[in-house]
């Protein structure tokens, strides 16, 4: 892996399940390990659903392979927070290709 190319910070965001008083569960994402990755703009292609057009954002974070990263986690750049498609382990390179998509909040 070409470390010149891990130029942005992220944070990885663990989610944490928090029982109420009341016995409900309460999720949230809490900070859980700050790194540099590789981001690769992928091709944003229109898309019709239910007679509306969107256009989805999705980016792939290329990290270290020893980075501790699960699908159920997020990331954080760009003060936005992207969820975690996909997890790739590329022996090869030695690395993560975290694929992912825009949350709109």
């Amino acid at each position: 892996m070409d470390s010149a190319r891990l130029i942005h910070p992220i944070e990885i965001l663990g989610l944490t399940t928090v029982a109420t008083q009341y016995g409900n569960n309460k999720s949230s994402y809490t900070p859980k390990y700050n790194t540099k990755a590789h981001i690769i703009f992928n091709s944003e292609s229109m898309v019709t659903s239910e007679g509306e057009i969107l256009y989805p954002v999705n980016r792939t974070f290329v990290v270290r392979a020893y980075v501790p990263v699960i699908e159920t986690d997020r990331i954080r750049w760009d003060n936005k927070e992207w969820k975690i498609l996909s997890i790739n382990k590329n022996q090869y390179y030695n690395n993560i290709e975290i694929l992912t998509t825009l949350v709109n909040k």
